[in-house]
């Protein structure tokens, strides 16, 4: 039997018998001696509510501080008081519970440190956006920044968006997952920098056009050498039909061949771009002359100006509304806005048959075209004019509902 068992047991008989005690000098009329009870009743009763309400404060002032995250102190009581074994037991619990933290504590800055680790960043955030933790990758990536776009909470599979920081563009996957923390639903948010990987496949590109152009140029040249060159055990002089047959054919294939090598110097002979300041309006209404009223744009704010080379800005322009206007779309919309970060904006979107989702990706590669009478030079030209004037150029497409291609350029940039 422990100590305060004890103490419970003893006071409950002192105030029994004080009780019964009192009862008795009132029924034999010993006034005092019913007084001298009642008092020491009183007494027993006024020390306990003491002892409690001592002990109650001590324990809110403590359950207080646990609350504010300070786990040092004690429930303090006097040794000997009939709340010291409960205060014992209550601070036996505070010890479980301070252990309990402390291992959690170290088990998430286990995680955390894990998390610095790797090459993905990854966020926690509220349903709102705002960021409650970050790991170094995302802080490299998008800096530190109390919000995220409300478009990737959304993000439950991954997606490909476009983000700037410090006059930088990212593509990223961005993927979100919904997790609930003591009742807090939260997101924790994936992101991963694709701008690398993207590159390595341009490069690759590149390496398979090298043998494409090979391809082509030893495909045209060896009939043409063939045809020209004296051939033994056949007649020394040929025929004049024989001989136009023969300068038709090389005509044909030198005529192939010079459109092919015309089409690959647009690509390697793009001039620096000479940069202006030139108000988006410009653009637009020349666009719209150009295509009608098919053609609709906004901009906002109306005065915005974009810092590029005029013509090859305007070409690249054309290109896109070219394209959509071939898309099957009965009209074709220029949306401009300036970004937060100062960059400016420009989207060509059509409601045509869209992109093919096997495709998208390579709609940018040199000479690759969806068309039969297509050289599959436009986008590929468009993206490394873009590329120069320190841009990007991405585009989202669904089969049957339309694409948009996004234009996004720095202000004032230099030249690349």
């Amino acid at each position: 039997m422990t100590r305060f068992s004890i103490k419970i047991i003893c006071l409950t008989l002192v105030l029994t018998l004080t009780a019964y005690a009192l009862v008795a000098c009132l029924h034999r009329e010993y006034y005092f001696s019913a007084l001298g009870c009642l008092l020491v009743q009183l007494g027993l009763i006024a020390n306990i509510i003491r002892t409690q309400r001592h002990f109650l404060t001590s324990a809110h002032n403590t359950l207080e501080r646990i609350r504010m995250g300070d786990m040092s102190d004690r429930t303090t009581t006097k040794q000997g008081d009939i709340s010291a074994a409960l205060a014992h037991e209550l601070d036996k619990t505070f010890d479980t519970y301070k252990q309990r933290l402390q291992s959690e504590a170290i088990r998430q800055h286990y995680y955390e440190q894990i998390l610095d680790e790797v090459d993905t960043g990854v966020l926690v955030c509220k349903q709102d956006g705002e960021i409650t933790w970050q790991n170094r990758a995302s802080i490299s990536l998008l800096g530190t920044l109390r919000d995220v776009p409300l478009s990737w909470i959304s993000c439950t599979s991954a997606q490909k968006v476009t983000y700037s920081n410090h006059n930088r563009m990212y593509e990223m996957l961005v993927c979100s997952r919904r997790f609930i923390v003591n009742k807090q639903d939260l997101r924790i948010v994936s992101l991963r920098d694709i701008h690398e990987v993207l590159e390595e496949q341009e490069i690759e590109a590149w390496q398979k056009l090298v043998s494409v152009l090979t391809h082509e140029i030893m495909n045209s040249l060896t009939p043409i050498i063939g045809l020209s060159e004296p051939k033994e055990n056949e007649h020394p002089t040929p025929t004049i039909t024989e001989a136009d047959k023969a300068l038709s054919v090389i005509h044909r294939r030198s005529k192939g061949l010079l459109d092919f090598v015309n089409n690959y110097r647009q690509l390697t002979r793009i001039p620096k771009p000479q940069c202006e300041s030139i108000p988006v309006e410009e653009y637009c209404s020349d666009l719209q002359e150009l295509y009608g009223n098919r053609l609709h744009y906004t901009i906002v704010p109306s005065n915005m100006e974009v810092y590029a080379d005029p013509r090859l800005l305007m070409q690249v322009l054309v290109n896109l509304v070219k394209n959509a206007s071939e898309s099957g779309s009965d009209t074709i919309e220029i949306n401009s806005t300036r970004m937060a970060n100062g960059y400016v904006e420009i989207s060509v979107r059509d409601h045509g048959q869209g992109i093919l989702p096997e495709v998208i990706d390579s709609i940018f590669v040199p000479f690759f075209t969806t068309k039969s009478q297509g050289s599959g030079i436009g986008l590929s030209l468009c993206k490394q004019i873009i590329k120069k004037h320190g841009g990007r150029i991405h585009v989202k497409s669904s089969p049957n509902h339309g694409s948009v291609f996004t234009i996004n350029l720095p202000p004032n940039a230099s030249p690349v």
